[in-house]
């Protein structure tokens, strides 16, 4: 079982993005700094399936997290994929 972390830094201010995989669930969490006790914003993928990208967006679960550049996307794609998570991509509306 993987309980794999990382912060992702999301080019908006301070805030990062916290994710983690699990054997069959990814959880993201948004705060406004590496040091903040508390997310800002929750996503749960109830399966490793469950991880998308829009545009500059990483949507875990229903929630999505926009990135100010697709840099610091990729970042969050390279370490999920890493994980075993697979990514879809969804078209821009």
């Amino acid at each position: 079982m993987s309980l794999a972390l990382t912060h992702i830094p999301t080019g908006r201010g301070d805030a990062v993005l916290c994710l983690q995989a699990q054997r069959h669930v990814v959880w993201a969490g948004l705060y406004p700094k590496p040091e903040a006790g508390a997310p800002l914003e929750i996503g749960i993928a109830a399966r490793r399936t469950g991880v998308r990208t829009r545009g500059n967006q990483l949507l875990v679960g229903d929630q999505s997290f926009p990135f100010h550049h697709r840099t610091y996307l990729r970042r969050a794609l390279l370490w999920l994929d890493q994980q075993g998570v697979r990514i879809t991509t969804e078209a821009t509306r």
